[in-house]
């Protein structure tokens, strides 16, 4: 096998105030060039094990400032795109991208989409957190220790994420959101072998089945049996309870699975499996959000209680309290990239 040659560019503290200032001016120019992604500069962000890889310049022209359309623009005109961000040479595993555009309204203090391995979508908690903490870095916002508040528009509406500083970097995100919806809080899965297994069916932005590992008899570190299972869970679910007849069909059109465990009243185990079989390391805001709602609706934790939810690679604090629910992360930026057609950095 050839050598794979790894350039990989830490941010310093001199490169993050360089950072912030050239982008804080001529933001609009800058970020709507290069349709032909010739060049893209994007920004690394670690948080709760995921890498997100938050694009800021030279992204894909969009015609629409409607958010919803300019998603629907995404998914119809710029696969390429997204490809481009995360697949190798450029990506690896470990990579999903978010698209961070100037604002498409006045609320806002930046527009975001999501463009992950699997899929463009309307946004998810992680990327809400990591491309805050960029724009609060581009904009030097309060670079003094202290707290912060950053929106986003996205197709689902504006997002707000919190961010608390050490000293003069972003050390922690909480998003800011709408409790997950129970599409169908305890239905049975009719599996091809005759099995019925217990589920919860979510709505958190993107559709989720919850599912009990123990229940099934499998392991959270037995990746290749959970991956078997979910593409036949995802499918099952997709036949019995299809997402159209629940009016979930603009987000994303096949359930993602969510597989737990429960360690303690306040501990919960995850593994995020896509569609696919793709297991992630991290269990995503939404997916983390998704399992509390469910755990909560079945009585496992208590109403309102502060939670772990801990997936391979990291640990979410979430939290459910009548109208509002809070992902917690612990962020740092980790790279700066400039990607050149022909010319690809990979990051590991």
């Amino acid at each position: 096998m050839a050598a794979i040659l790894v350039r990989f560019e830490p941010i310093l503290p001199c490169q993050i105030c360089r950072f912030g200032r050239c982008l804080s001016s001529g933001w609009d120019d800058q970020m709507t060039r290069s349709a032909n992604f010739n060049e893209t500069t994007a920004i690394d962000v670690e948080l709760a094990g995921d890498i997100l890889r938050v694009a800021i310049a030279g992204l894909p022209e969009i015609a629409s400032r409607n958010a919803t359309k300019a998603l629907a623009e995404l998914r119809l005109n710029h696969e390429p795109f997204r490809d481009f961000l995360n697949l190798p040479p450029n990506g690896n595993p470990r990579i999903n991208s978010c698209l961070l555009y100037p604002p498409f309204e006045p609320s806002a203090d930046g527009t975001l989409f999501l463009a992950s391995r699997f899929a463009y979508a309307p946004y998810a908690g992680t990327a809400l957190m990591a491309a805050a903490t960029v724009l609060a870095e581009m904009r030097n916002l309060k670079r003094a220790a202290g707290q912060c508040r950053v929106k986003l528009l996205t197709a689902h509406g504006v997002m707000s994420v919190e961010l608390n500083r050490t000293g003069n970097f972003v050390t922690q995100a909480k998003w800011f959101t709408a409790p997950p919806v129970m599409l169908i809080a305890e239905a049975e899965l009719l599996m091809n072998a005759g099995d019925a297994i217990p589920v919860s069916l979510v709505d958190a932005g993107l559709p989720y089945l919850i599912v009990g590992a123990d229940e099934m008899g499998l392991s959270l570190g037995d990746y290749s049996s959970l991956s078997n299972a979910a593409i036949e869970l995802s499918a099952a679910a997709g036949k019995q309870y299809p997402l159209s007849r629940l009016g979930n069909v603009e987000s994303y059109d096949t359930y993602l699975v969510m597989f737990f465990s429960q360690i303690a009243d306040d501990h919960i185990k995850t593994v995020w499996v896509s569609d696919k079989g793709e297991v992630a390391n991290s269990a995503g805001g939404t997916g983390a959000l998704s399992v509390l709602a469910a755990c909560e609706n079945s009585g496992r934790v208590a109403p309102g209680q502060s939670t772990r939810v801990e997936a391979p690679g990291g640990v979410f604090e979430c939290q459910i309290e009548g109208a509002q629910a809070t992902v917690a992360s612990d962020v740092r930026i980790i790279a700066e990239h400039k990607f050149r057609l022909g010319h690809p950095t990979l990051c590991q």
